[in-house]
């Protein structure tokens, strides 16, 4: 609930009235809210005060019933309590007229009171922090923890920026170099530790950052001491990570001696030793790639939500630079045609591999997600020949394309994912087969409907896969191709999808034969939506829109996109935007930032459900990734548009000509294009 600055005054006579009118208002609520009369002394000074009133969330709080509070004076009931040790806040409420907030605990819990003024006595409204209070405590204590544990492990740690310089050390590495750890934090690692330029270690390590991946080797760190270097790259960072293992040298060293003296034997347990070794160095494997598939869900909606901003206003900028480009394509109002063309030939490859990334984060954030999509029936025609369209660059100039396409009910899906599904596999079947021969090969495109599903199978006759290339198919990160060419999150992300939408993918294959892949849907007989006009449709008139996002440069280029058509006005907070709407209401559609710094979205969304809740029929809600559980359980239960970053200008502009009319709406005149 969001409070006003202003000191609500109750006529002595309509208070009874006004306090029955609280409590059946707030009976239902889930925060507590109580009425609390301040009682003056011979003085005039307020002394103590008595509940007038309190709903049961606020008489559960204090771990009281409703009826038990009324009447009671504060000091008298809990002198001792949270909210009874602060009596000289509520004193000075009243006093100074000014609302109050404060946290406090009340017996096991942790509350959050916000206090306003009335007549002669202050309106407490009691929210529950004990989660978001337990949550703070629970992350400090994990990176105390954390610290506590690369300062007790008798390993070396450290790590360096993308500046090589040193960001972290245990004490175990710092001694290891022969200086503190002051000596070496911030320090540059070349700098700070010379004798390791020219060794094996600087050009492991120059490997690594350049982005040749992780690396083990050994490092004999002084003459008869020796540590097994792990080292990885993350975001420009590099972590180091040394075990000593003299003990396991000096112990192969003296292996090596027996068995010199013992030729007999040396063939039998060399081999042992090496089938020893081997079955470690898989179980570690295994156990390393089970940490990163399990940090893996976590770290995607984060590193997500983190790119999703800066990627949508480079997408839009691009965007927008290629609209005004190629108005001005014609030899008549341009001179320099050769070099406007491949400017925009510049900035289309620009913006595929923003694309591209774009499509890799959203598959990130697609593995990361848990709640379900909103399922309504779709065509599932329809979203195959999306797909195909998409991928026909990619299949043209390798295989025929054969459709066999049933009669078919729709299918209760998600038509954008499903689409996504269906482009997947085509790309899929495309890379199985080789360029250059058409003839040859061929991909059949086929539905049909099986009792109460609809069947999608998407079958080639390419290379096909080898029964352990077959088993691994959908593993997250499993991929055949070369290093950069996939991250293996393809066809992963398509089972995840399908089985969100209450389906099932499943693929044979063998080498030389080809694969089949086929998607089973549960069947509705319901009729899909009408689609969605396409970009150019002719905006009857020009309209009002408010932007609320706290990045600048991505409100920037709403406004410049939209501003072409519309009247936009842009602001940078969710408070900027209550305190907007209060005076001017008159907008035709809302963009609103899910996740703001200070207020949210979510925050804004709740505001106006309880002042103005008939505006929120213009909201649509923007995501770069909604990660947290109350942003999911938002998007889940609040029946409103959303579009995800970064988003698609057609959409933009869809929205906006779509949106509900507003209540003695006229026209208005229009302004110059690009106002904002």
């Amino acid at each position: 609930m969001i409070l006003r600055d202003t000191s609500l005054a109750i006529p002595a006579p309509d208070t009874a009235m006004l306090l029955a009118a609280l409590e059946e208002a707030e009976r239902q609520q889930p925060d507590g809210c109580m009425v609390l009369l301040a009682i003056r002394g011979v003085s005039g000074a307020v002394e103590d005060f008595q509940w007038a009133w309190a709903n049961p969330a606020g008489a559960r709080a204090l771990g009281h019933a409703p009826e038990a509070l009324r009447g009671q004076r504060l000091r008298a009931l809990m002198p001792d309590s949270g909210l009874g040790r602060r009596l000289n806040l509520l004193r000075d409420v009243v006093d100074a007229g000014r609302p109050a907030v404060d946290d406090f605990q009340e017996g096991s819990a942790w509350l959050q009171g916000t206090a306003v003024p009335l007549r002669d006595g202050v309106l407490l409204r009691l929210r529950d922090i004990t989660s978001a209070v337990r949550l703070e405590e629970g992350v400090r204590d994990t990176l105390d923890w954390v610290g506590n544990v690369l300062e007790s492990t008798p390993d070396a740690f450290f790590s360096v920026d993308a500046d090589w310089r040193v960001t972290y050390v245990n004490h175990e590495a710092a001694a290891l170099s022969g200086r503190s750890q002051d000596q070496l934090f911030r320090q540059i690692l070349w700098q700070a530790c010379p004798e390791l330029l020219g060794t094996r270690m600087e050009r492991e390590l120059r490997q690594v950052a350049a982005g040749a991946g992780a690396t083990i080797f050994e490092w004999r760190a002084a003459p008869g001491r020796w540590h097994e270097v792990h080292a990885w790259g993350a975001n420009g960072h590099v972590s180091i990570f040394g075990r000593d293992i003299t003990a396991r040298k000096r112990a192969e060293a003296e292996r090596d001696v027996l068995l010199s003296q013992e030729q007999s034997g040396r063939l039998e347990a060399e081999a042992l030793v090496h089938e020893r070794t081997r079955e470690l160095m898989a179980a570690r494997e295994r156990l390393v790639q089970s940490e990163k598939l399990a940090m893996a869900g976590q770290l995607a909606a984060g590193v997500g939500h983190e790119i999703n901003n800066p990627l949508s206003y480079v997408v839009g900028n691009l965007q927008f630079a290629l609209e005004q480009l190629e108005s001005l394509e014609s030899p008549a109002s341009y001179a320099h045609v050769n070099a406007l063309r491949e400017a925009m030939e510049a900035l289309r490859e620009a913006k595929e591999g923003a694309e591209r990334i774009r499509t890799t984060v959203r598959d990130l954030q697609t593995f990361a997600r848990a709640e379900e999509p909103r399922l309504s029936p779709v065509d599932v025609h329809a979203a195959l020949e999306f797909g195909l369209s998409m991928a026909m660059p990619h299949l043209g100039h390798r295989a025929r394309v054969e459709k066999r396409l049933g009669e078919v009910p729709t299918a209760m899906a998600h038509e954008t994912r499903l689409g996504q599904v269906f482009l997947q596999l085509l790309i899929n079947a495309a890379q199985a087969i080789p360029e250059g021969d058409v003839g040859r090969y061929e991909v059949t495109l086929s539905t049909w409907k099986d009792d109460t599903t609809v069947v999608v199978e998407i079958a080639d006759n390419g290379h096909g896969m080898a029964p352990e290339v077959l088993e691994r198919a959908f593993e997250p990160f499993f991929t055949t191709r070369p290093m950069g060419e996939g991250a293996g999150l393809g066809l992963s992300t398509s089972l995840g999808l399908v089985r969100s939408m209450g389906g099932e993918l499943t693929v044979t294959s063998a080498p030389g034969v080809g694969s089949v892949f086929q998607v089973r849907l549960p069947t509705t007989e319901a009729a899909a939506p009408a689609a969605r006009p396409e970009e150019g449709t002719d905006v009857t008139r020009r309209k009002r829109v408010l932007v609320v996002d706290d990045e600048p440069l991505l409100a920037a280029v709403l406004g410049r996109v939209l501003g072409a058509r519309h009247e936009v006005v842009v602001v940078h907070s969710g408070r900027e935007a209550l305190e907007l709407l209060a005076r001017d209401p008159d907008f035709d559609r809302v963009f609103c930032d899910l996740m703001m710094d200070g207020m949210t979205g979510m925050d804004v969304h709740d505001a106006l459900a309880a002042r103005a809740p008939e505006l929120l029929s213009r909201f649509v809600f923007m995501t770069g990734g909604a990660f947290s559980e109350r942003a999911r359980a938002f998007l889940q239960s609040v029946p409103l548009p959303r579009i995800e970053k970064p988003f698609e200008l057609r959409v933009l502009h869809a929205l906006v000509d779509e949106a509900p009319p507003r209540a003695g709406s006229q026209e208005r005149p229009a302004r110059e294009p690009g106002a904002v």
